[in-house]
């Protein structure tokens, strides 16, 4: 599996691009918005934590001068209406959206399977919001991305890209995130289906970030068993750089920046997809590998699926 480093040094390319996050108050997000508001990015953002969001923006407002614009609105990503209304602020007032990220998500807030669950208490339908929020939400956000990203790009001579923030979950196996983890794995899903799509009709970039544990407050309570086996854990920093190099830089050694998972444990990155891809004999046999290969090509960009049903 190729490493994968953040280059501090391509931030320089955001500068004066357009921007639009969710889940800015705390973590990755915050740690986005303070490498682009350093590079004078404009920033339209939204959070459920309002106060926190209050906080950062006259915090980045009262440090130094900067050519960078910031604006936050309440936000809750389970409502298609808040996503819109963001990109609808930014667009109204640049007439142009360049990069978007998807970095809002919650844990785990209960056990499905708990083993207290009898005949009478399985009646109550559990809460859904963890895939509401890190898949629903998430799915809304991409697809008013594609819209917004795609005007006055025509002849996609404009770099434009959406980041969705991933996890570990997305592709290994994480034990009791019963519902986490199928919200993580519908991540790289979204990813994985319309890279293509997104890229040669739309030119739109999508990659995503896959990240192992980050130290922040949403799983601080896991935090022990981490630092009782010596295990690395992220920074939330070192997380947001691979979401900015992702957008910053249209190409790299594989080829243009699209349709990439990144791994990054201890804030160092690893790129699996194209190892996936190449040694997919390996795992599947030549035969699968041929027939999944003739799969592949004969969908093409992706339009079979659907019917106007």
């Amino acid at each position: 599996m190729p490493k994968f480093e953040p280059v501090l040094s391509s931030f320089g390319n955001l500068t004066d691009k357009v921007v639009v996050l969710t889940g800015g108050a705390h973590g990755v997000g915050e740690a986005v918005i303070r490498y682009l508001h350093g590079v004078g990015a404009h920033v339209f953002f939204g959070d459920i934590d309002d106060k926190a969001c209050q906080a950062l923006v006259d915090d980045l407002k009262a440090g130094k001068t900067s050519s960078a614009s910031l604006q936050y609105i309440p936000l809750d990503v389970c409502k298609y209406e808040d996503n819109l209304t963001l990109f609808k602020l930014a667009y109204e007032k640049h007439g142009r959206v360049d990069h978007a990220f998807s970095i809002a998500g919650v844990t785990e807030r209960q056990n499905w399977f708990e083993a207290s669950l009898d005949l009478k208490s399985v009646e109550t339908p559990p809460s859904t919001l963890v895939l509401d929020v890190n898949l629903t939400g998430l799915c809304y956000f991409a697809r008013i991305a594609t819209v917004y990203l795609r005007q006055g790009n025509d002849d996609h001579s404009q770099d434009k890209s959406i980041c969705l923030l991933g996890s570990i979950a997305s592709f290994k196996e994480q034990a009791g995130l019963f519902i986490y983890q199928p919200s993580k794995h519908g991540v790289l899903g979204l990813m994985r289906s319309t890279r293509k799509l997104l890229f040669h009709e739309y030119g739109i970039r999508i990659n995503t970030i896959c990240p192992s544990l980050i130290n922040t407050g949403m799983a601080s309570h896991i935090h022990h068993l981490w630092l009782g086996k010596g295990l690395p854990v992220n920074e939330a920093d070192e997380v947001a750089q691979y979401v900015l190099t992702l957008a910053s830089i249209p190409k790299s050694p594989f080829g243009n920046m699209t349709g990439l998972a990144v791994y990054v444990e201890g804030g160092k990155g690893w790129e699996f997809e194209n190892d996936l891809y190449r040694t997919d004999t390996d795992w599947l046999g030549e035969e699968n590998s041929k027939n999944c290969a003739r799969i592949d090509e004969a969908l093409g960009i992706g339009l079979s699926w659907t019917t106007n049903e």
